[in-house]
């Protein structure tokens, strides 16, 4: 009986993570134009407390690995980071219109994608012991899903004018396939948007 309530809990959440993002896109605004798209660290307002963005620096990072997978040019985003240092933006990761204009021409890019995780639940195991109902102590193990959500967008770094917002929240087993998949629903719905090279 629990094997059944722990398969439709996971089916049930399977289902809700199939959900697609949310997202705008500026309809007059020309893609095709987009060659390279610098990728600025995400602020991680998880690890606030923590002088480490892990969350951060893994959804950038797929970020890059998802676009250069769809043959875009990417900034370096250490480049890119230092950079905004000189603008003294490395701590804070907000990017003001006038501002993104200036590093996007610095790092030569059309767009710097920038964002936000806002929610971050690793993966994790939990452990029961449960009476077996003889007295004995029997140990079970349930996984519990990571879940990541963040929110993303694209400066246009001519106009500084935000060209593309979109927010989802990911559910997997593991926090990797979560980021993963949370990238790829927000980039998919560019598809047919972006320019192919």
């Amino acid at each position: 009986m629990r094997m059944r309530q722990f398969i439709a809990i996971f089916l049930i959440l399977g289902l809700m993570a199939g959900c697609g993002p949310r997202v705008v896109i500026k309809k007059d605004y020309d893609f095709s134009k987009i060659k390279r798209i610098a990728v600025s660290p995400f602020t991680d307002t998880i690890s606030a407390f923590s002088t480490q963005n892990v969350a951060g620096d893994a959804v950038a990072d797929e970020f890059i690995m998802e676009l250069m997978q769809r043959n875009i040019d990417v900034v370096e985003r250490f480049h890119l980071q230092a950079v905004m240092k000189e603008f003294d933006l490395a701590s804070s990761g907000l990017l003001d219109p006038a501002t993104a204009k200036k590093i996007g021409k610095l790092v030569g890019a059309d767009v710097i994608l920038a964002g936000t995780v806002l929610q971050y639940l690793p993966d994790r195991r939990d452990i029961m012991y449960v009476d077996d109902g003889s007295g004995r102590k029997r140990q079970e193990i349930y996984l519990v899903d990571a879940e990541i959500g963040i929110s993303a967008r694209l400066i246009d770094v001519e106009t500084g004018i935000v060209v593309w917002a979109g927010y989802y929240r990911y559910n997997s087993f593991f926090i990797e396939s979560a980021i993963r998949g949370v990238v790829s629903g927000l980039l998919n719905s560019l598809n047919g948007v972006l320019p192919k090279t």
